[in-house]
């Protein structure tokens, strides 16, 4: 990876410093490369959450049952992509908007507060199983890994019960006792991990980092 991105990361991070920020946020780089003149070009961006496609996820590992597991969603997101027709973008080398080729999209740090959003698009995606555990390590997807957390704890899930006319229910850790707490509107009880995760349809993930 080329030195000028890592200088503009750690810019980036020097000028942007608030709570926000120093909790939430993340960089990755997508790298693509011109077709016509092969140049490659980065992308730094940052972001507050990761949103993944389910049924995207499933087309990718080519299953043919509806269940994936966490760890194929980072998978998909570092997958090639082709930019062709109405996608095309413009290469400042050739002048003109091009075909590319996405190299990678590689997560250079990871946030300590990690979000991850299932995307199910829609109803008839409610069906794909998505499979987590209580910990978990993204060490090889992140590039700077010695600058960023790799290790993460589940502390809450908002999940979608079907079965009441689609009613949201969260799932937290408490920091106090260290139990599970099931938050059902008005009513909150003491509930388990393995509750959690099995309870419902999961939309959205918290992790806290470990480091």
């Amino acid at each position: 990876m080329m030195y000028d991105v890592n200088q503009f990361c750690i810019s980036f991070r020097n000028n942007n410093i608030s709570k926000i920020s120093d909790l939430f946020y993340g960089m990755y780089n997508k790298m693509m490369q011109c077709i016509n003149c092969q140049i490659i070009t980065h992308n730094v961006q940052c972001y507050y959450y990761l949103s993944f496609s389910l049924e995207d996820v499933r087309i990718f590992k080519n299953r043919i049952y509806n269940m994936i597991n966490i760890l194929e969603c980072f998978e998909y997101y570092e997958r090639q992509e082709f930019m062709m027709g109405g996608n095309q973008i413009y290469c400042n080398n050739c002048n003109i908007m091009t075909n590319s080729m996405s190299q990678s999209k590689k997560l250079l740090y990871g946030p300590y507060e990690l979000i991850i959003y299932l995307n199910r698009d829609k109803d008839l995606h409610y069906n794909i199983k998505i499979l987590f555990e209580e910990y978990l390590d993204i060490q090889r997807f992140i590039y700077y890994k010695d600058n960023s957390p790799i290790s993460y704890q589940l502390i809450g899930i908002v999940t979608l019960c079907i079965s009441e006319q689609n009613h949201f229910i969260a799932f937290c850790k408490s920091f106090v006792d260290h139990n599970w707490y099931k938050y059902d509107n008005e009513q909150v009880n003491l509930s388990t991990f393995e509750e959690a995760k099995s309870f419902g349809v999961p939309f959205i993930l918290f992790y806290s980092s470990l480091k």
